[in-house]
């Protein structure tokens, strides 16, 4: 690479550190949260670029479990995508040291569940 060339890219290659920093703290965090709140249910946890968090719940229970520690507040919601089933969604999300962490769990309504939340025109 030319010396011109290496200094057009200084601009992209500071680009690139500042994303590192960003997903390295963003791990940092997500130890720290995992470590600090051992004893709640999680079934997955995923860094995503910007500085997210996404810790997968077993069940709507450990999200509110969560939203507990967090002091945060729990929003669910369900939807019907057009197909047979009906999905139910539990989150909360919090913002620790500038890191948005999200907890989710999504389940798929049994059949009578989803035909009374059909019949009640999506209310719960």
């Amino acid at each position: 690479m030319s010396a011109t060339n290496t200094t057009a890219a200084q601009p992209l290659l500071e680009m690139i550190a500042a994303d590192e920093r960003t997903l390295l703290r963003t791990g940092e965090v997500a130890r720290e949260l995992l470590a600090l709140h051992a004893d709640l249910a999680l079934t997955g946890v995923r860094l995503k670029y910007g500085g997210e968090i996404h810790l997968n719940a077993s069940a709507p229970g450990d999200v509110r479990a969560w939203a507990g520690r967090l002091r945060s507040e729990v929003t669910e919601h369900a939807e019907d995508p057009g197909g047979r089933s009906v999905f139910q969604h539990t989150s909360t999300h919090a913002v620790i040291d500038g890191v948005r962490v999200y907890v989710w769990h999504c389940r798929i309504l049994a059949d009578a569940e989803a035909a009374a939340w059909r019949e009640s025109g999506g209310r719960p």
